[in-house]
């Protein structure tokens, strides 16, 4: 009686042991695919990070080498537009690239201006650029995915031009501000004044990160990329102005139409036969 009471009891046991382990395996399982899945968003992260520093190392080894040749001891997002979209002859296209990379990464361009002095003003002087061009930027905390998430760039980024434009339109019709250049556009992405709406920083950024569509925006009442955009340029875009096409005359580009009449007629008997 005691053996088969004690094989009932074990028979009894077993399934229960077993369910726990099995209920723990499947939660140490899940353990470790969390962790893993933590550990691949951290390398990925990574290796953007150490892309994006490398290309910033670049860049500002050339506009640092360009400005001790040239004497130019600080240089602002409205002299970077320049450079990138209306240089002086003779500069080398290494250059106008490396000045449109700042604009196009203004975080990027943000830690380098205020590794010497807190503070976006938008100005950097060349020890900034050189301090970068020698790896500075590696030395640097990578901003967590949350800091990234909620970054104006990051948010700049999920708008488009017409929505900036309108954006920036209103912004400055309601503030009387006549006109915006790259630098202002600048201060108000990364260290806008107190009460600055979110989105009209963000559409700032977006202006900085799209050159090309800023300047479009900006040359559509005066060709020449002086970088400088009336109130209305912004207005034009917000109303869906970039996408009009228009020919180098300024009339609409309209398909090409035959306007032979008796080409695009049908066939027409214009003699009719009586019959009495």
């Amino acid at each position: 009686m005691t053996a088969i009471a004690n094989d009932a009891v074990s028979s009894f046991a077993t399934p229960s042991l077993d369910s726990s382990f099995s209920s723990e395996d499947q939660s140490i399982q899940q353990l470790e695919q969390q962790v893993d899945a933590m550990i691949n968003q951290v390398l990925q992260q990574s290796s953007s990070s150490v892309g994006q520093n490398a290309m910033a190392q670049n860049a500002s080894g050339t506009l640092a080498s360009y400005m001790n040749q040239n004497g130019i001891k600080s240089l602002d997002p409205n002299q970077l537009y320049q450079l990138a979209n209306n240089p002086p002859a003779g500069t080398p296209p290494d250059v106008s690239a490396a000045a449109s990379y700042m604009l196009q990464n203004p975080d990027v361009y943000k830690q380098i201006e205020t590794h010497d002095v807190s503070g976006a003003d938008g100005i950097s002087g060349v020890g900034n650029f050189e301090w970068a061009a020698q790896g500075g930027l590696d030395s640097e905390p990578s901003p967590s995915t949350t800091d990234t998430l909620d970054s104006t760039s990051t948010q700049g980024a999920m708008m488009d031009a017409q929505s900036a434009s309108g954006a920036l339109a209103s912004y400055m019709s309601q503030n009387g501000i006549s006109s915006l250049d790259p630098d202002q556009l600048y201060k108000l992405a990364n260290n806008p004044p107190a009460g600055t709406p979110s989105d009209v920083s963000a559409a700032a950024s977006y202006m900085l990160q799209n050159p090309d569509v800023y300047k479009q925006i900006e040359t559509h009442d005066v060709s020449g990329a002086d970088g400088v955009s009336g109130v209305s340029n912004f207005q034009w875009a917000a109303q869906g102005g970039l996408d009009q096409t228009v020919s180098g005359n300024g009339s609409f580009n309209l398909p090409n139409l035959n306007t032979d009449l008796a080409l695009n007629s049908p066939n027409l008997n214009l003699q009719q036969t009586l019959s009495v």
